[in-house]
Formats: C-alpha cells, sequence, structure tokens
C-alpha cells in the first residue's frame, strides 16, 4: 500500500519517508494540503499521515477536506503535530483524523500506529468486499455496479477519456437449467466468471448485472479495443466445451453486446445511456444467433 506523507518542511518530510519506507511501504509525498489533495483525486490512495502547521492548506483543514470525498472510500488519516495539548489534540481528533503522533515523534511509535491503521483499512476491504460481491459468481454485484458506474463516468467525463462496455447473457441458460438442474446451472455461472476473470486484464471490472446477464466496463478503451475484448470473452466461454444438449450449438456459449463511451460525442452524457447502448447491441446480438458479438 502506498502512504502520502504531506509535510511543507523538507527535512522532516525526508526524514519520515524513510521511516516509513523502512517499515515496507511505498511512499508517495506533497508539500502541502492542496498538492495531497491533488494527489488523493488522481490515486488509490488509503492512508495520509499530515503535518498540522502547513502553509496554504494545513492538516486539519486537509482532513475535513478528505471527509467531504464520496469517490475515495475511506481514508485512514494520522496527523503529526508538535502540538501535545489535550484541546489540540481534541481539535485534531474532531477534525475528522484517526490518529495523532506528536513531534519529534518515536520510530517504534510510528510503526505501531501505522499498523493499526492497516489493520482497520484491512477490516474496511474485508467488509467491503462483501457487500459489493456475488457470493456465486465471485465478481462484483449490481449494487456496486452503480457506485463504480458514478465514478468511471466521472473520470471520463473529467479526463476526457473512453471506456467500453460488454454486455453479456448466457445462450439458452434457461433451457440449461432445465434440462440439468439449477444446481448444475450454478456450476455454470461459476466457471463462466472464472474464465472472464481470467481473458480480461486487471484493470477491467467485472459484474453480475442480473441472473446470468454479465456486464464489464474496459477503462481507457475505444470500440474497437472493446469489440476485440468481447471476441476473446466469447472464445473463452466456447473454449470451456461445457455440454449443452438444449443449445443448438451443443455447448455452452454467451452474446455480447458492446458499446463504448466516446469522449468527443458523449460528454454531457449519463452513463445509462451508454449502458443502454449495449443492454440493445446484446438483444441485436442474440436477434443474429446468438454466440457472437454485436455492436
Amino acid at each position: 500500500m502506498e502512504i502520502l506523507i504531506v509535510d511543507d518542511d523538507l527535512i522532516s518530510r525526508r526524514f519520515l519517508q524513510k521511516a516509513i519506507k523502512d517499515l515496507g511501504y511505498s511512499v508517495v509525498s506533497a508539500e502541502n494540503g492542496l498538492q495531497a489533495l491533488d494527489i488523493i483525486q488522481k490515486n488509490q490512495i488509503k492512508f495520509v499521515i499530515a503535518d498540522w502547521m502547513m502553509p496554504v492548506l494545513d492538516g486539519v483543514e486537509l482532513c475535513r477536506k478528505i471527509r467531504l470525498l464520496n469517490d475515495s472510500g475511506y481514508i485512514y488519516f494520522i496527523l503529526l503535530t508538535g502540538k501535545d495539548k489535550k484541546e489540540d489534540i481534541v481539535q485534531g481528533l474532531d477534525s475528522g483524523a484517526d490518529d495523532y503522533i506528536t513531534k519529534p515523534f518515536d520510530r517504534e511509535e510510528l510503526r505501531v500506529r501505522v499498523m493499526t491503521g492497516m489493520r482497520i483499512l484491512d477490516l474496511e476491504k474485508r467488509l467491503e468486499d462483501l457487500a459489493c460481491i456475488d457470493p456465486l459468481m465471485q465478481i462484483s454485484n449490481r449494487r456496486y455496479f452503480h457506485q463504480a458506474m458514478e465514478r468511471i463516468h466521472d473520470r471520463a467525463c473529467r479526463y476526457s477519456e473512453g471506456y467500453g462496455a460488454i454486455m453479456c447473457d448466457m445462450d439458452y441458460f434457461k433451457k440449461y437449467n432445465d434440462m440439468y438442474g439449477h444446481i448444475q446451472g450454478d456450476n455454470i455461472l461459476k466457471a463462466v466468471a472464472e474464465a472472464l476473470k481470467k481473458t480480461l486484464r486487471l484493470s477491467d471490472e467485472i459484474f453480475r448485472y442480473g441472473g446470468e446477464e454479465i456486464i464489464i466496463i474496459l477503462p481507457e478503451q475505444d470500440i474497437n479495443d472493446t469489440m476485440i475484448a468481447a471476441e476473446r470473452v466469447v472464445k473463452s466461454v466456447e473454449s470451456l466445451r461445457i455440454e449443452h444438449k438444449a443449445s443448438e450449438f451443443g455447448i455452452v456459449t454467451i452474446s455480447c453486446g458492446i458499446t463504448a463511451f466516446d469522449k468527443k460525442t458523449d460528454l454531457g452524457s449519463k452513463w445509462v445511456s451508454v449502458v443502454d447502448r449495449a443492454d440493445k447491441a446484446l438483444y441485436r446480438a442474440k436477434s443474429a444467433g446468438r454466440n457472437r458479438v454485436n455492436t
């Protein structure tokens, strides 16, 4: 995990950087609160250690602004301060800080407090995973899909980036359940989800959209890249060679509808319109004979 250190004093900042690196963590640094906010909004920062007294934006105000962010997840915040009066400590914690360390800091105290923060972040992640992961397919669920799309779409609009969307549906899945039973049907869903995870990039996001429907979001990809990825998805399911006697193909297959957010024509639109296009493309793929990709 990367820890963000915020301190306007170069010597103090470097000393703290070395101490954190010695604990085995990566470090990124900022000279003031405004720089830190910019780094947090552009990166997946989950841990901040910030000096209280800084120009431009001090540590307490930085902490307050971080707590107002809605799309960054929980960020563990340690306030580094030379103040040690009870009222100062209360003020710092009241701003939203999780912990504080007085200056000059003790290396062993720093280690223990960082470890405490890491345990809390790990617990938060496990709880988040339980809320966001579909228990059967072990991919993200519909609930998390809406949260993720707000983030992905907002970033695409803000930085003029594209992204692809693939709407997938198992072919003749109801017939499969009727012939082989729902338990075997669940096994097929798990096998297909696993095949997709192996086929796609780590940066791509996979969601169970509902029933046997899956939607895949591919950050920073255009329509051509999305088509190539969708064709790999279709082939990956075919390659499982799972028997499906109720299908005209004789094996389990999948159909995909694709679209892409275009930074030139889609700016100002809502993400639901992108998903709707992918959904309509999926309908065309099924109407054209299934086991294929359509735009």
